[in-house]
């Protein structure tokens, strides 16, 4: 018998082992890679005995099992020998055992009856066609992301003749000659007394299953295996606890199929499926997964954490975080899905982290983690979607591709995460995963360009500019590159001196942007953003309208069309504004930080308190990720001084003054705590650098309470003059 944990890198023909999964009585499964398919797979080595009719045997009992194609059951892609050792090779579930599934969720019977509905169609399936499983239990279902039931293990399964078989066949794949193939607790009395068994075996088992669905425990489980069997074979089925309050009738389903005689048993899995049904007409129309226990007012949450570089030579950073973001872009577009901000996310390096407590820290469920590995025109990308609570991986995959199947990749990645995590996707929603693709050279400048957009300082905006203009250059038809050069123009439209040439750079860009892919929502946020620049509020309306109706989670849109609001002069449409893009990104802080000033500006004071309350902790998580984080420490600043904080809040503005002395935003908020205190000569004196070094938004400087105090004094006057 061969060694049964092959190490990574192993090849099985065309498999190559990936990881080592678990290991069972029957053999060890591994995550593997088909490399003629590019998929990743399941692979079984078994552990039996390499007797030749016994594998004959075993190969054509799993050929005749292959043809099983079931929405319930696990498919069987191939067999193999490796070493003399047999092994099955079969689809790759994510997800989590029904046994680990209920050590953490305590089922309501509609949940129970949906499971059970699903179990007993794929068990159904297999009856259909002579073949029978012998040894479920909840150790060989899988519980996917989206609630879809899968049994495994098939391929162990037996073909059965008219009379039935033997428990103890000697032609059983068991360890050990005269061994009975089964478990204990979950085994018919026929199957423990080494009887001749049939499909109602099965329904046994079924009934075993389900019994612990609605109890939460196995009706005849003891101490050892032996007492086990005897419960099995001589105990009462123990009556379910009233206090459950499982139905009568489904309660009489579950006890007909624990009869100890077979002959009163259901006698076929469609009659069980038919009983089943009735009992809840609506699971009926179902063709499969159960809704897991997500309260409608609690949507699924996740972060993609930056990836890994693995590349020889370590200088994919760009490639690595634009990938990371690419998928929270499109996870964005998945109803009812919390996805953390690039910001946030990106504070953390994947290198030797504690998922759980970066998943903790961020307030999310799952947790996206990968690694690349760049070299030439090849791409090794490894992601692995974990749950926060316990560390488990729900969904993995790797891909070995060219580097032009790239946009492919993200694709598979992002639909497989969305499925794991929301289940069935609305047609809208598959829509908005696909990004735009482009030639590789293109997105690789495209990428670097945007890394450097992040950074959003004069000199990091120009060489993005320069990035996005050679992708442009590379690919003249990749709409996200013009978007890309649109927001940097804007920016230092905004805040470098309002350039009549960086307004028509970003006016252009954004214009070619929406021509190429008008379903883009960010060539509308990017042209909505340029708009409301120049002052022309309802046609930024307009536009921010439309990115939103294209993606109604992005909080980029809501956010800047808040801010577009507010300088309008429509404020109670601001506060809504900024009010949703902080419930869409729970991490923000910006939006958060905005929010207070508008509430207080429409009279609504009473919610004023509690929303700086709200900025404050987000402001102070934030630093605890990044203690030089300019923007927070700036505005943040304002958030402290508004609650009565103010020695703090110049603390804060002194050292966000003291990293970035020349960056506009630290001096105009730093002039805001002076004017609100009605310090004038000092707001007076800042608004001055502000002046200096940049420019400012005329209209949202008219709208900002912060500058009430000024307003009379002639410099300030003066000042508003020079931005006509």
């Amino acid at each position: 018998m061969i060694n049964p944990d092959l190490p990574e890198g192993t090849r099985l023909g065309p498999y190559e082992i990936v990881r080592k999964l678990g290991s069972g009585g029957m053999g060890t499964v591994y995550e593997s890679r088909d490399s003629r398919l590019g998929r990743n797979v399941a692979l079984k080595v078994l552990s039996i005995a390499t007797d030749q009719s016994r594998l004959e045997r075993f190969e054509r009992e799993a050929r005749a099992t292959a043809v099983l194609a079931h929405p319930n059951i696990v498919t069987i892609f191939d067999i193999g020998r490796y070493q003399g050792q047999p092994y099955l090779v079969y689809e790759f579930v994510g997800g989590q055992t029904l046994r680990r599934y209920l050590k953490s969720h305590k089922l309501k019977e509609s949940e129970a009856l949906t499971f059970a509905v699903q179990l007993v169609r794929g068990v159904s399936a297999a009856h259909a066609l002579k073949i029978i499983h012998r040894d479920l239990k909840p150790e060989n279902v899988m519980v996917t992301g989206n609630g879809t039931l899968k049994i495994l293990d098939f391929g162990l399964a037996k073909l059965m003749p008219e009379s039935g078989v033997a428990a103890h066949d000697v032609d059983d794949l068991s360890t050990r000659e005269g061994h009975i193939l089964g478990t204990p607790a979950y085994m018919s009395p026929e199957q423990a007394r080494g009887e001749m068994i049939d499909a109602r075996s099965d329904l046994f088992s079924v009934g075993s299953v389900i019994y612990e669905l609605l109890a939460g425990k196995s009706p005849f489980l003891r101490q050892t295996s032996v007492q086990s069997m005897s419960a099995v074979i001589g105990d009462p089925i123990p009556p379910l606890d009233k206090s459950l309050g499982v139905s009568s009738s489904l309660e009489k389903i579950v006890n007909r199929c624990l009869n100890k005689n077979a002959a009163d048993r259901f006698q076929t899995a469609q009659d069980l499926l038919f009983a089943l049904e009735a009992q809840a007409p609506e699971i009926a129309l179902k063709t499969h997964a159960v809704e897991l226990d997500t309260p409608d007012d609690e949507p699924t949450s996740i972060a993609v954490l930056p990836f890994a570089d693995m590349s020889p030579s370590h200088d994919q950073d760009y490639f690595c975080q634009g990938l990371a973001e690419e998928l929270i872009n499109s996870l964005t577009h998945i109803d009812n899905l919390q996805v953390a901000s690039r910001s946030s996310s990106f504070q953390f390096n994947t290198a030797g982290l504690d998922i759980r407590a970066v998943g903790a820290r961020l307030g999310v469920a799952t947790v996206l983690e990968g690694s690349v590995r760049k070299a030439g025109n090849r791409v090794r990308i490894t992601v692995q979607l974990i749950d926060v609570a316990d560390g488990y991986h729900r969904w993995s995959q790797r891909y070995d591709r060219d580097l032009e199947d790239i946009f492919a990749i993200q694709d598979e990645i992002a639909e497989s995460v969305a499925q794991e995590l929301r289940g069935i996707l609305t047609p809208g929603e598959l829509k908005g995963l696909r990004r735009p693709g482009t030639v590789a050279a293109a997105y690789e400048e495209f990428l670097k360009g945007r890394q450097a957009y992040a950074r959003s300082t004069s000199e990091s905006l120009d060489e993005a500019g320069v990035f996005y203009e050679k992708a442009i250059a590379i690919d003249p038809s990749y709409a996200p590159a013009y978007a890309g050069l649109a927001d940097v123009h804007s920016w230092r439209y905004q805040w470098w001196g309002q350039q009549d040439s960086d307004y028509k750079i970003a006016d252009d860009a954004s214009r070619k942007a929406l021509e190429l892919a008008p379903e883009l929502d960010q060539a509308h946020i990017s042209r909505a953003f340029l708009l409301s620049l120049k002052g022309h509020y309802d046609e930024a309306a307009a536009s921010f309208e439309e990115a939103i109706h294209l993606n109604p989670n992005s909080a980029d849109a809501y956010y800047l069309y808040a801010r577009s609001e507010f300088a309008a002069g429509r404020t109670a449409k601001a506060a809504e504004l900024f009010r949703r893009a902080s419930e869409i990104d729970q991490d923000d802080f910006e939006a958060s930080a905005l929010l207070p000033m508008t509430l207080e500006k429409i009279g609504r004071t009473g919610e004023v308190e509690d929303a700086l309350r709200e900025a404050a902790s987000r402001a102070e998580r934030r630093l605890e990720l990044d203690p030089n984080d300019v923007r927070v420490l700036s505005l943040g600043a304002s958030v402290l001084a508004h609650l009565g904080r103010k020695s703090e809040a110049i603390s804060w503005s002194n050292r966000a003054l003291q990293i970035s002395p020349h960056e506009l935003s630290p001096l105009l908020n730093r002039a805001c705590l002076h004017a609100r205190d009605g310090e004038v000569d000092d707001a007076i004196r800042f608004l001055e650098r502000v002046f200096k070094e940049g420019h400012v938004h005329r209209d949202w400087i008219e709208n900002d309470p912060d500058y009430d105090s000024l307003r009379d004094d002639p410099r300030f006057i003066k000042l508003m003059q020079g931005l006509e």
